[in-house]
């Protein structure tokens, strides 16, 4: 009690000085979470381009300076949030190594080389869409950091090729289309460098699954890019207010500590007149003849009678057998808490062990009667529900 006087007397006294106080300021607080961007926001375009190494059955065959081609790709693509991507784009492969004679993808030229018996050149090109998922695993395990300069991110995804050879009936240098389509998948891991707001540099390792026959090829390449960034990339924390801070000169803050000290001495000379008021004998009471003899108050769910209660009892039952009167018990319950069949029940077994340890006490059965009543005994509110659980006796009329 003392501590919440002191306090609401400190408050009095800030809001009677004069103390400058800055205004209520509004920051961002990324503690609570991210804000979700509308979707016009959050959207890139990547540029990629670099080599590749091919890998299928006969390129053993092959010396590793003729099985290195290249690759390339452009994306446009949404971060949904700062940890899961998605994009859309064309990939584009030049594939290089050995294979058999009359092979899909043969280089066949007037002076077409061989390998190795039987193993000739192969030359092929793909093009086509390839869609990927994107994960940012920093922003995952290290939390959002808009300024961030490096980023670890994983990618996979799927697509085809509509591929192009160099050999035809003629034997010319020129590309010609396989009317072959195939199809791939692909996982990569992107390290980026954030260069400015709007553009990214990042180093791409990628494995590439082509084709899903029995005798599936294989692709690694190592790229280089760009990522541009269209519009607002950055995610925004939720606002939360910043209460302001007072400052106090010297002579202020004795002026305060001396009010208080004031109300300190105040309080400790009432807490002495209360001291001296409990020790006084109380009077002694005569007990009259009135119709709300006693309550009993009880614990939230429960009917129990306590010692206390018990000793209030005793005297309440002295007084019915001296008077002879009936009287009428009463049992309550609060409707804030519980529901209509558990308060009944409350109301019910309250009132009955009151009339049975009366009757214990001595007071004639036939002077009681028992009764519930389902309303609030005192409502006031839920912060006085204690009130209402109860028993209350009174003399009948």
């Amino acid at each position: 009690m003392k501590k919440s006087v002191l306090l609401a007397l400190a408050a009095l006294a800030i809001s009677g000085t004069s103390a400058i106080a800055q205004e209520v300021t509004y920051e961002p607080d990324c503690s609570q979470g991210l804000l979700m961007n509308p979707n016009k926001s959050n959207w890139f375009m990547t540029v990629e381009g670099g080599a590749n190494m091919y890998f299928s059955k006969h390129d053993i065959n092959a010396p590793i300076k003729d099985r290195i081609g290249a690759k390339g790709a452009l994306y446009f693509g949404k971060w949904v949030n700062p940890v899961f991507g998605l994009r859309f784009g064309a990939n584009w492969t030049l594939n290089r190594g050995a294979t058999t004679v009359g092979g899909e993808f043969e280089k066949r030229t007037d002076h077409a080389s061989m390998y190795a018996p039987g193993r000739p050149e192969e030359r092929w090109m793909g093009l086509g869409p390839e869609f990927d998922v994107l994960i940012n695993f920093t922003n995952w395990f290290c939390g959002y950091k808009p300024n961030r300069v490096y980023n670890f991110i994983l990618h996979g995804g799927a697509g085809g090729y509509w591929t192009w050879k160099r050999n035809d009936q003629h034997c010319s240098q020129d590309w010609h289309r396989a009317h072959n389509t195939i199809m791939f998948m692909n996982a990569g891991i992107m390290n980026s460098f954030r260069l400015s707001r709007v553009v990214d540099l990042f180093i791409d390792l990628q494995y590439t699954l082509v084709d899903f026959k029995p005798q599936a090829t294989h692709e690694a390449a190592a790229l280089i890019g760009l990522n541009f960034n269209l519009g607002k990339s950055t995610w925004d924390c939720p606002v939360t207010a910043v209460c302001p801070t007072w400052k106090y000169t010297d002579a202020e803050g004795d002026a305060l500590v001396a009010k208080i000290a004031a109300k300190d001495r105040k309080i400790a000379d009432l807490e002495a007149q209360l001291d001296a008021c409990l020790k006084k004998p109380a009077p002694a009471a005569k007990v009259v003849d009135c119709e709300g003899l006693a309550t009993v108050y009880y614990p939230i769910n429960q009917y129990g009678l306590s010692g206390r209660e018990k000793t209030i009892l005793k005297s309440v039952a002295a007084v019915m057998q001296e008077s002879g009167k009936n009287y009428v018990l009463t049992g309550w319950a609060d409707n804030y808490t519980g529901n209509d069949e558990i308060n009944t029940r409350l109301r019910q077994l309250r009132a009955e062990g009151v009339q049975k340890y009366l009757v214990q006490c001595g007071v004639n059965p036939d002077q009681l009667k028992v009764e519930i009543d389902n309303s609030n005994l005192t409502d006031y509110g839920v912060k006085s529900a204690p009130l209402d659980r109860a028993v209350t006796i009174r003399r009948a009329d």
